[in-house]
């Protein structure tokens, strides 16, 4: 018994002396080191290396390797080499294996090999190889509208994406020629920025559409910019632009009747202006005076005669404009009473063609990029609508200096059977470039002409080739473009780098009797390609001797007219000093005038 207590003394004395050894020795490796979790090896110059190693306790002969997910070791940093105790030793990987090629993304350890010893010691922190861009996309700016001429303007722009403490981000202005940036600024950190109104010169933004961009990196270093590329409507969300207005005003495009109230807005902000209501070429105002922003409410006499009537609005050097299609008493005492051609304003198509940035996007929408476009918005630069000034306002000027009666309406209006009837109406004349109609208005029209024996016109070029849908006064789905119009016509523009008169070809109605066989001065023309089945040319006037571009043809009981040009209503203004076009439109009024 004393000879086993002895041996278990001397055993457990020298596993405590062994013990003790191991607890005084140093580990060869102090520490593992990496000065990134994360890094990109990409080779766009940021973020492609990272700085990893150990430190030793002692001298000594080691390998030192990258390792991948499954212990495989994919690149031998330090190959056997004797390396100094108490050091640090720093190495850089540049994401590569030993054959040179990036190695894939996922998260990789270090190793140690003390080959003569036989020990291996792996780490336990963690180098992540990732070279997928972030998912970063711009989220809202707020305000969605601003004006600088009010106080200073800060609009916040956020982004939903990694975080940065300085993030980047442009301005680009939309409107007004092709997409460009005007202004870089940094953000603060908070996955936003603040824009202050200004552009690179350091003035304040003029009035127009922007859209914003941002540049992010995750913490591996790569970088994403959202959106790519210049921004375009189909990369930017709504909400996610601003639009810079001095001064805006919205109005009805409806028919409004005489000795009723019209409601316009005037916008952005509560400032105060002036405004004045006066006809259409007239220099004298019905109505004036001063009012504060918002709601605008302007009274229509109760005697006012049919036509347009302008309502100006001006503030701190800022004008806008809006016509207001006016149903009211003849234009003459003697017109009373006798059939008055109805005159359709193509309002659908001057929206449909307005750049308003409506969903604020930084985009102007129009029917080349929505589907969808509010009814009634305010026209983009303040002004009256796209086509208004060269197409309707001659026309309608020539009407009234002529004395020439005639009912108003909108293709607006038709759509919601408001005001004057398409089938009480013993003409129509589409004053202007009508691309775009309801299907209500289209199929209507047809009908009238086909089977109840209505004349039309349509100035303009382009015309009732197109449809929209009008819902809950939203203007949605136009149609693409067809090579016919409504009643079956197949047209084609031509474009003329010299202006030409057109030439009387054929005139079975009449309406060239008397005048000049060459007669206006053109530069586009919209060419008959093809009349519809069954139509009966009576008259036409064309370019030479080329196809006819104006047009008048039998179309079942009725008859369609088409001058051909959308500059027919350019020569009848005063200054043209034009005697032929102003003769034949008398003709073609007389025409629509004599019912059905």
């Amino acid at each position: 018994m004393r000879a086993v207590f002895v041996v278990l003394v001397l055993a457990t004395g020298g596993a405590f002396l062994v013990a003790q050894y191991l607890k005084a020795e140093e580990p060869l490796v102090l520490r593992f080191a990496v000065d990134r979790e994360a890094f990109s090896p990409n080779a766009d110059g940021y973020q492609d290396r990272v700085r990893l190693g150990f430190d030793l306790s002692e001298p000594a002969e080691v390998s030192f390797v990258v390792i991948d997910p499954d212990g495989e070791a994919v690149r031998r940093i330090v190959d056997d080499r004797v390396l100094a105790g108490d050091t640090k030793h720093r190495f850089r990987w540049d994401g590569r294996d030993d054959d040179g090629k990036v190695v894939p993304d996922a998260i990789y350890r270090m190793r140690l090999v003390r080959r003569k010893e036989g020990r291996a010691v792996d780490s336990f922190k963690e180098v992540i190889v990732d070279t997928v861009p972030p998912n970063v996309k711009i989220t809202s700016a707020e305000p969605g509208v601003v004006d600088p001429g009010d106080g200073p303007v800060s609009v916040r722009i956020t982004y939903d994406g990694p975080q940065n403490a300085s993030p980047e981000f442009r301005v680009y202005r939309t409107e007004g020629g092709p997409v460009r940036p005007v202004r870089r600024f940094r953000g603060d950190g908070s996955r936003s920025g603040v824009w202050n109104g200004s552009v690179i010169s350091g003035d304040l933004a003029v009035d127009g559409n922007y859209a914003f961009q941002v540049r992010v990196r995750d913490p591996a270093g790569n970088e994403t910019l959202a959106p790519p590329g210049y921004p375009t409507p189909g990369t930017a969300a709504a909400g996610t632009g601003t639009t810079v207005r001095r001064l805006t005003l919205q109005g009805p495009l409806g028919v409004v009747d005489a000795g009723s109230v019209a409601r316009l807005k005037v916008a952005p902000t509560g400032r105060r202006f002036r405004f004045a209501l006066s006809r259409l070429g007239s220099a004298v105002s019905i109505r004036r005076d001063r009012r504060r922003g918002g709601i605008l409410r302007v009274g229509i006499p109760a005697r006012a005669r049919t036509g347009v009537y302008l309502v100006r609005v001006r503030s701190r050097g800022r004008r806008a404009v809006w016509p207001l299609a006016v149903a009211g008493l003849p234009q003459t005492e003697r017109s009373r009473g006798r059939p008055r051609p109805l005159v359709v304003l193509p309002a659908i198509t001057w929206q449909g063609r307005n750049p308003y940035d409506s969903d604020l996007d930084g985009f102007g929408d129009t029917f080349a990029n929505s589907r969808s476009v509010p009814a009634e918005r305010p026209f983009a630069d303040g002004g009256l609508p796209p086509g208004f000034a060269s197409e309707v306002s001659p026309l309608l000027r020539f009407l009234d200096r002529e004395r020439m009666a005639y009912d108003l309406t909108t293709d607006l209006s038709l759509a919601r059977r408001e005001g004057p009837a398409l089938g009480n109406a013993p003409g129509v004349a589409i004053a202007g470039s009508a691309t775009w109609v309801p299907r209500r208005v289209r199929d209507g029209l047809r009908e009238e002409v086909e089977s109840n024996g209505l004349r039309v016109v349509s100035f303009g070029s382009e015309t009732l080739k197109r449809t929209v849908a009008l819902v809950d006064d939203r203007l949605r789905d136009p149609s693409p473009p067809r090579a016919d119009d409504l009643f079956g016509e197949r047209t084609e523009v031509f474009r003329s780098e010299v202006s030409a008169p057109l030439s009387a070809q054929r005139d079975g109605l009449g309406l060239f009797e008397g005048v000049d066989d060459l007669f206006g001065d053109f530069s586009v023309f919209e060419r008959s390609v093809a009349l519809p089945a069954d139509a009966q040319l009576e008259s036409a006037a064309g370019r030479d001797e080329e196809e006819p571009a104006f047009v008048a043809y039998r179309f079942g009981k009725g008859i369609v007219m088409r001058p051909g040009t959308p500059q027919w209503s350019r020569e009848l203004e005063q200054n043209r000093l034009s005697v032929e076009v102003p003769e034949v439109t008398k003709r073609i009024w007389s025409l629509l005038a004599r019912g059905r």
